[in-house]
């Protein structure tokens, strides 16, 4: 999420509304949320905000380290099937450009 809040101008060009966003770790029985609004990004928590999640992402718990430490990229995670994503088309398609 730190890399999405330093580029706020990205950002708000990508998902210019609020979203709430959702990252499951079945594995570990954990969720995080934050949410985007006006660029910025919020810091995780596990306290969901109001309202629904736009979008989710449900990812095991060795992938995420991968993802975090720089070993895989989100787009071969996602093609892989090691990344799961749940949201709107429109979403979705907002969301490429930040990948």
């Amino acid at each position: 999420m730190a890399r999405l809040d330093d580029n706020e101008a990205n950002v708000r060009s990508a998902i210019p509304s609020r979203k709430v966003l959702r990252c499951r770790v079945p594995d570990l029985g954990a969720t995080w949320f934050s949410v985007v609004d006006d660029g910025h990004v919020s810091a995780p928590t596990e306290a969901s905000p109001d309202g629904p999640a736009d979008i989710t992402l449900t990812v095991g718990s060795d992938d995420l380290v991968d993802l975090v430490e720089g070993r895989v990229s989100f787009l071969s995670a996602f093609t892989a099937g090691k990344v799961r994503v749940d949201a709107s088309i429109v979403d979705l398609l907002r969301l490429r450009s930040l990948l």
